[in-house]
């Protein structure tokens, strides 16, 4: 920080010099550095703003619309008023880290027997259904792979980072994980 403000010093110094030199110069530069201050204001003022409004409608279970492997609707509004623990699993099938999750979750299945897990990715369906086929998902009790080529998880959710977590109970928002992490720290009541 102590840099910056001598750095900011020295431009201010050598702007100075300028305008005693020449104004126009003096004038074009320091409209740029306006300029540019406006924007970088303006993108860090956009950016707060969207992670608010994302943090906001994930508080509360948002409807979305997903669909199965085998081409069926899965609306997320259905686990609204479970009593169940909801965990909401976004992923990349090529994401190491996230082929770690499903290793554990073959691990950990006595956890996964009062709870629905849904994977959701945004890659091919094709992508999809040879991850889903490669690592057996099918046989895990509970966990439901869902594709969301519209992108709307991204959308709603604002992520971007795989895996993201978040877990729910009777639609209320419990808790958000942003990595790997142990699926006993995901489920804990």
């Amino acid at each position: 920080m102590g840099a910056a403000i001598k750095l900011f010093i020295c431009c201010i110094s050598t702007l100075i010099i300028f305008m005693k030199t020449n104004k126009i110069i003096f004038l074009s530069i320091l409209a740029t550095v306006i300029l540019g201050v406006t924007i970088l204001s303006f993108k860090i003022w956009y950016t707060l703003k969207q992670k608010n409004k994302s943090k906001i409608a994930t508080q509360y279970l948002p409807s979305i619309q997903l669909r199965k492997t085998d081409g069926t609707i899965l609306f997320t509004e259905s686990f609204k008023d479970s009593n169940e623990l909801l965990v909401l699993n976004f992923f990349n099938p090529d994401c190491d880290h996230c082929q770690s999750m499903v290793q554990q979750l073959f691990q950990e299945q006595k956890l996964l027997e009062k709870l629905n897990w849904l994977m959701i990715t945004s890659a091919s369906v094709e992508k999809t259904k040879r991850f889903t086929d490669s690592f057996n998902i099918a046989q895990l009790k509970n966990v439901i792979v869902l594709n969301d080529s519209d992108f709307l998880f991204s959308k709603t959710f604002g992520t971007v980072s795989f895996p993201s977590f978040y877990v729910y109970k009777k639609g209320l928002l419990l808790r958000k994980h942003i990595g790997e992490c142990s699926v006993a720290f995901l489920v804990k009541d």
